[in-house]
């Protein structure tokens, strides 16, 4: 049995990784499934939620770091990149007291949420790290202004437009063209949950959580190269159809690192996997 905490993307929730943990849990694994935009389930979710009731008593959490931790970054997950990123740390350190080291599986957003929590615990248990279709950060400091002004004009378009609107206009950008392709339920899944959020706490996860505030993609790809020598496995997983993550893919290749470019898949590799191999 191997635990997975698994990270989803923007606009996204829990039930995004529904189809990979059905497939997980028949093969006798545990998954933990966060939701990056609403905390409070956190203990909860690991079973762990009396910590947190004594915690909030200011009893305190003793000899429970993890707990601790979780319990700190749920005052606000959306303050910033390092509050989200100590957040999955303390998640990963209490799931690995109590199943062992986790594989941590990140998705899009989700992804480079997970490359930047390495970079800022590098002694992190893991048992391995999945990036899929993350980016790994600013290739250098004119590209971390040119994200941040365009994250900027993103969430002001939120809030301005609403989130339907915003996601009319989202759904049309090239990294999601081979979704076009999904079935009508499937693609009608998808919208549904794009539109479920508010359009608030989405255009905070852009201002605060964007790929502006990450550590630059060579810090990233040096860290990711430690975590190997450490022995734990890392692979990056890009679709074919995804041509701005099948470059970075081919950069992590060119580092030395793992990397899989999944055939006739875009930028939501696992989506369209299982989706189309269910219809086969």
């Amino acid at each position: 049995m191997t635990a997975f905490v698994l990270l989803h993307g923007f606009a996204q929730t829990p039930a995004s990784w529904d189809a990979v943990v059905q497939r997980l849990q028949a093969a006798g694994h545990r998954t933990y499934v966060l939701d990056l935009y609403e905390s409070k389930g956190d203990l909860k979710l690991l079973g762990t939620e009396g910590a947190l009731e004594d915690a909030e008593q200011g009893k305190g959490v003793e000899g429970d770091a993890g707990a601790e931790g979780a319990l700190a970054s749920a005052r606000d997950p959306l303050a910033s990149l390092g509050a989200v990123c100590d957040r999955v740390a303390a998640i990963v350190r209490l799931v690995a007291q109590a199943d062992g080291a986790p594989v941590l599986v990140g998705y899009s957003m989700g992804g480079r949420i997970a490359a930047e929590t390495v970079v800022r615990h590098p002694n992190l248990p893991l048992a391995g790290l999945v990036l899929e279709s993350a980016g790994l950060g600013p290739a250098d400091e004119a590209a971390r202004v040119a994200l941040a002004e365009r994250n900027g004009a993103w969430a002001q378009r939120l809030r301005e437009e609403g989130v339907a609107a915003f996601m009319d206009w989202w759904e049309t950008l090239p990294l999601f063209a081979s979704q076009q392709a999904l079935p009508s339920e499937a693609h009608a899944a998808v919208r549904t949950e794009r539109i479920s959020r508010d359009a608030g706490p989405l255009a905070r996860s852009l201002e605060a959580w964007g790929a502006h505030h990450q550590a630059a993609e060579e810090v990233t790809l040096s860290v990711l190269a430690e975590l190997t020598n450490r022995n734990v496995p890392v692979l990056y997983l890009a679709g074919t159809l995804d041509e701005k993550y099948s470059a970075v893919a081919a950069r992590v290749r060119a580092a030395g690192l793992p990397a899989m470019l999944v055939p006739d898949a875009g930028h939501n590799v696992h989506l369209e996997v299982f989706t189309f191999s269910c219809r086969r």
